[in-house]
């Protein structure tokens, strides 16, 4: 993690979740402020510019943390920085709210910021590759709701899970998918895969943390159904295989320097070492 300095922004590209509350008039606001510092503002739907203008730019994702995901999927295969905005509480991996969007923007200005490098997930099925932020689920399908997962890793086997699936996570998916299995909270930018049992038949089987450089490999004993950062991916039948190992490049997120730190999200999303039972 570490600061820029001098940085300049010529283009603002723009994911915004537009059936939020109070989305348009904050992109309007935003489009404005483009206007009156001469920064281009480009707002993005599903697909991106064939060419990106990457020096100088920024992306600003304007909804909620799934929104941010998003704009980290637009942007997986190169170093565009993204400013997210939440339009309701904060998120984990948003830095302000949508009415101090421009004050941040300011701030940027001002070199009141860092970049922090978050790991991504590099997964392959066959001929078909991906990238996650979050994490990668393998789950049973619906109709089904069981299956059994082997996992192998360097130093082989490590273990078969029988139940609802596994969650291979990051640090930044750690208070996701994963935590509601159970899993341990890492603190990113922590550079790790672990893999997470959800409603494992078996007592023993507990989170595993692995280094970042380790190639997880996936093996179905049943129909499974794979999920990259909560999306649909790719149904794999008994027998088949999947990778899961860290991606090239990581998702850059601005933080502001006065922005909330990270026990402070836990806090307020979780009740994270929640005070209202302490007596003083």
């Amino acid at each position: 993690m570490g600061g820029i300095t001098g940085m300049e922004i010529h283009t603002i590209y723009i994911v915004a979740n537009t059936e939020k509350p109070d989305s348009l008039r904050t992109l309007a606001v935003l489009k404005a402020w483009c206007n009156l510092k001469g920064i281009s503002a480009i707002a993005l739907d599903k697909e991106r510019p064939r060419r990106l203008d990457v020096e100088g730019a920024i992306a600003v994702a304007l909804g909620g943390d799934g929104t941010v995901l998003r704009a980290a999927s637009l942007f997986a295969d190169c170093a565009i920085p993204i400013l997210g905005a939440n339009l309701g509480s904060l998120g984990f991996l948003t830095q302000t709210r949508a009415p101090l969007l421009t004050v941040a923007l300011e701030g940027i200005l001002r070199d009141e910021f860092v970049i922090e490098e978050r790991m991504r997930l590099a997964i392959t099925i066959g001929s078909k590759k991906g990238t996650a932020l979050n994490d990668v689920a393998v789950t049973a399908p619906a109709q089904i709701r069981f299956c059994e997962i082997e996992l192998f890793s360097s130093d082989g086997v490590v273990a078969t899970y029988p139940g609802d699936g596994l969650v291979i996570s990051t640090a930044t998916g750690s208070t996701a998918y994963s935590l509601s299995g159970g899993g341990a909270v890492i603190v990113p930018p922590m550079a790790c895969l672990m893999a997470t049992p959800i409603a494992t038949h078996k007592l023993g089987l507990r989170s595993v943390v692995f280094p970042s450089q380790e190639a997880l490999l996936i093996r179905a004993h049943s129909e499974v159904s794979v999920f990259v950062d909560g999306d649909f991916f790719s149904d794999l039948h008994s027998g088949g295989e999947a990778t899961v190992e860290q991606a090239k490049l990581p998702t850059r997120l601005v933080r502001m320097n006065n922005g909330p730190s990270f026990f402070k999200v836990l806090e307020e999303k979780l009740n994270w070492g929640d005070k209202s039972s302490r007596e003083d």
